[in-house]
């Protein structure tokens, strides 16, 4: 290649100027830039001016377009590269580092003119207020990295970590300027909002918000913008309002609720901002089941019981609403009975009171025993409770024959299954009830040998065997929802051969299932004497005979269903 460089211009084919500057020749003996020059478009107008190597541009030069300057800076083989100015509208828009043609490196972006105008005189008075719109780290074009951002007025709007243009990271934002003060004029920052996590500009994950006097007021999770998930509300003396759940900045979920002093004065639900109140819709809802529970036949220790403790939440209730502390108790229970007592079904109806009540946040129920809870393993069994702990919140979780977690000293599964109940009643004790149920003697056993699980405990409810009459009225109750009906002749062998059963002398004897299997096998001695007709009538298919009943008695049926 030859070197030897000369002025000269070179024309467009219409004989307008291209460019005036050095050249020389390359190896097929044609002129190319090279050195200063200046390059033009084909009306005339300037493209270029500055440095050329090999007729790219390369070192210092200032590009144009219509006439107008758009960039002034440095080049690498035909690119921006290196530090310079980007303009727009005749002003600079940037100043920094480029790569690639693009910003990238640290770098200073420039507000539009007609961003910053409302905001000349301000800006005039306190030359400090003359700050850029953006300063910080670019990657190709965008903003990346460390940066600060500023308000048209000149203001300090955000300081932190930037993806993609957003805000997006860890940083601080600042109060928009409104009547600033003299000490916040003189500083150019107005009291910082929220500090914590953003994403695409919004505030999203752990963050503390602000008020414009700069006390505290919140902190937690947010998400787009709003406090979404567990958090912290404060008055304004520092002391914590609220710890618990919210949604859209508002308290919606589990929460414990405090006055100014710190005494904690509710734990609870929260709807929409708003403590669960027992408003007159929801005390219909809680009459509903109190009826179902009365509806029950005996059961008077279970009603007694629940009936206390619908009462002293009803009563704390209204201590919270004349701002009196509400006594926090534990809601755990102990069932204690034969089988067929009625335990599953008053711990369905606890659940239901319990949510409406605000308790629990769903009060739905879960049902399991040792087979649910216990593993093969050591260490397994660990994963398993907090399994069905995991399904059981917010609800009622209720463990028949809870006794036998403890086979004997040596049962290393069941003392894994306890201890990791009892991580769970401390982690999840404002949104978890656990009714543990079984005979009454091996409950008993079963709370002594382990202190640490009784003393979570202080509900206990003994299930009495059901009485003959009682289990007569079962019996009634059974026909009555499944569409039977039967005689006088019929109850009174009914009646006869119930008041026959020893029922405080039969070892574990189990009342309601007694009745429901006997139910389900007079059923079918009907079932078999019907079938033998040739036309069945709606009030034949509802009725018991004394047939039946007969054939039971002789079947020995009240014997053999113990």
């Amino acid at each position: 290649m030859t070197h030897n460089h000369e002025e000269k211009e070179i024309f467009y084919p219409d004989g307008t100027l291209m460019y005036r500057g050095g050249v020389k020749k390359n190896d097929f003996g044609h002129d190319i830039y090279d050195g200063k020059g200046t390059l033009f478009d084909q009306e005339g107008e300037l493209l270029f001016e500055g440095e050329f190597v090999n007729h790219m541009k390369q070192g210092n030069g200032i590009m144009y377009l219509k006439g107008q300057r758009i960039y002034q800076g440095e080049f690498i083989q035909n690119k921006k590269q290196g530090n310079g100015l980007l303009y727009k509208d005749g002003k600079v828009y940037y100043e920094g580092h480029f790569r690639n043609d693009l910003m990238d490196g640290y770098g200073i972006l420039y507000f539009e003119e007609d961003s910053i105008a409302p905001f000349k005189e301000l800006r005039t008075q306190y030359p400090h207020l003359n700050q850029p719109q953006y300063e910080g780290d670019f990657v190709h074009g965008m903003k990346k990295g460390k940066g600060k951002q500023y308000y048209p007025s000149g203001f300090l709007q955000y300081e932190g970590d930037f993806i993609w243009h957003h805000m997006q990271g860890a940083g601080k934002l600042y109060y928009a300027p409104e009547s600033p003060s003299a000490e916040e004029l003189t500083n150019g920052v107005i009291t910082l909002q929220y500090e914590g996590y953003f994403f695409e500009d919004m505030k999203h994950g752990k963050g503390k918000i602000y008020s414009r006097q700069g006390i505290l007021e919140a902190e937690g999770q947010f998400k787009e913008d709003a406090m979404t998930g567990h958090g912290t509300l404060y008055y304004a003396n520092g002391q914590a309002s609220f710890i618990g759940e919210l949604v859209n900045g508002e308290k919606h979920g589990r929460g414990d609720y405090f006055n100014e002093e710190g005494k904690i004065i509710y734990s609870g639900e929260f709807i929409n901002g708003e403590r669960l109140r027992i408003t007159p819709e929801i005390e219909r809802e809680i009459e509903k089941l109190q009826k179902q529970l009365d509806g029950l036949v005996g059961l008077p220790n279970a009603k007694k019981e629940l009936h206390n403790l619908i009462n002293f939440i009803k009563i704390q209730s209204l201590r919270v609403d004349h701002g009196l502390t509400s006594f926090p108790i534990t809601y755990h229970l102990v069932f204690s009975g034969n089988p067929g007592t009625g335990k599953t079904t008053v711990a369905r109806i606890i659940g239901q009171i319990y949510k409406h009540l605000g308790v629990l946040s769903s009060g739905h129920f879960v049902e399991t025993d040792r087979a649910g809870l216990v593993a093969g393993y050591v260490g397994q069994t660990a994963l398993k409770v907090q399994e069905v702990v995991n399904k059981a919140k917010g609800g009622v979780l209720f463990i028949d024959e809870a006794y036998s977690l403890i086979n004997d000293k040596q049962d290393a599964f069941g003392k894994e299954a306890i201890d990791s109940l009892l991580k769970a009643m401390e982690d999840l004790r404002d949104d978890l009830v656990i009714i543990v149920a079984g005979y009454t003697e091996l409950m008993e056993e079963f709370l002594l040998a382990n202190p640490g699980f009784k003393s979570r405990f202080n509900h206990f409810v003994k299930f009495d065997n059901f009485s003959t009459d009682e289990l007569y009225n079962i019996f009634a109750m059974l026909c009555k929802n499944n569409d039977y009906q039967y005689g006088e002749a019929f109850a009174h062998h009914m009646k006869a051969q119930l008041h026959q059963i020893p029922v405080e002398s039969i070892p574990n004897f189990s009342n309601g299932r007694y009745i429901r299997n006997l139910f389900e096998k007079l059923v079918t001695i009907q079932s078999n004497r019907l079938i033998q007709q040739k036309n069945i009538t709606k009030e034949e298919l509802m009725e018991f005979t004394e047939e039946d009943i007969l054939l039971g008695i002789a079947e020995n049926l009240f014997d053999n269903t113990f």
